[in-house]
């Protein structure tokens, strides 16, 4: 940690809640349920304005949880907007920060399209659920007098290809992640991007236009998803993205993380992620420390496993390997997520 903790002091970046989000990791140790999605890093603006916004009048709760994502704020994006005004062809990177609906036609557009109004809705509950004909696109297509609602595979079997859209592209500092989710077949393996990246829950929702129940009659509550997006920003969250073991062998101790993402882990020129190893004794006395730092050049492929040596003499009974990780976000601040203790067999 020290090392680590030294370049970031050299770089000039601020490292506030290092301390709290170790303490946090020891607590989900074991990768529990994730909790509400937190940003570590706030985004700016924090959130936008879902007033005028038709769909906050029965979803309210999704529409707060979306407002305050990066795909809220992807338009009104402060460092976006910085980014854009000294690119030759701004409208390049346009057309997945305001996408127009996908799914208008009822077949999924092989490229996003930049729309012409209300640009500070960013990725807009439009771009992804809007239908052809004003229907209304969704896992469960559940009537309701607001709007035509229908089941579509785009939002179940065929989600990850919506999200593809926009995450298949590298521009800018961004890394075209779904190629890797694709060439490594991950959906094979039960995995989604709404599984990982859109987080669990139950929810009551509204039975009419009007936000509410009918008379005399209470909303269903049933099982949701997040519309607050998990993201790296999101300490838990990142930490579920790598696994961990070890083996002991004469004078050697080998520690090995293994990506559990299903893409390329950092997936953004800019950020990195850093652990720092130390075996120590039952006595708490370092013996041996290594480090290891993830970023776009050098990132962990999916499904991939890097090993991290560490080579000692005699290594006496009770040693443990304590591992902490840095999330560097490209915001220039620097989060602790990880402090994992390890007992060496």
């Amino acid at each position: 940690m020290r090392r680590l903790v030294t370049r970031w002091m050299r770089w000039g970046v601020p490292l506030a809640g290092l301390v709290l989000a170790a303490a946090q990791a020891r607590e989900d140790a074991e990768f529990g349920p994730l909790s509400e999605p937190a940003p570590a890093v706030d985004l700016r603006p924090a959130a936008i304005d879902v007033a005028e916004l038709d769909c906050a009048q029965c979803h309210a709760e999704v529409a707060r949880e979306w407002a305050a994502s990066a795909h809220g704020v992807a338009w009104e994006d402060e460092i976006y907007q910085t980014e854009i005004q000294d690119r030759r062809r701004p409208e390049l990177c346009h057309s997945c920060h305001i996408p127009e609906p996908l799914l208008a036609t009822g077949e999924l557009q092989g490229r996003a399209k930049a729309r012409a109004e209300d640009l500070h809705h960013g990725v807009s509950c439009r771009s992804c659920h809007l239908g052809p004909g004003g229907v209304m696109l969704g896992p469960r297509g559940q009537e309701t007098q607001a709007h035509g609602s229908q089941t579509s595979e785009w939002m179940t079997g065929k989600s990850d290809q919506l999200c593809a859209v926009c995450h298949s592209t590298n521009i800018g500092p961004v890394i075209g992640v779904a190629k890797d989710f694709k060439e490594t077949r991950q959906s094979e393996k039960g995995r989604s991007c709404v599984g990982c990246h859109m987080a669990p829950l139950e929810r009551r929702w509204a039975l009419s236009p009007e936000g509410s129940a009918s008379e005399g009659e209470e909303s269903p509550v049933r099982l949701g998803r997040s519309h607050a997006l998990q993201t790296p920003r999101d300490r838990a969250f990142l930490r579920r993205a790598f696994g961990w073991s070890l083996v002991r062998e004469e004078g050697e101790v080998r520690v090995s993380v293994s990506n559990q993402a299903g893409h390329r882990v950092p997936g953004m020129i800019g950020r990195e992620i850093a652990f720092d190893l130390a075996l120590s004794d039952a006595q708490g006395k370092t013996l041996r420390e290594a480090g290891l730092v993830l970023d776009a050049i050098d990132p962990l492929p999916a499904d991939g496993v890097r090993e991290v040596s560490l080579k000692v003499g005699d290594l006496p009974t009770g040693s443990t390997v304590l591992i902490r990780g840095i999330h560097l976000d490209p915001q220039g601040e620097a989060i602790g997520f990880l402090d994992l203790s390890l007992d060496v067999p």
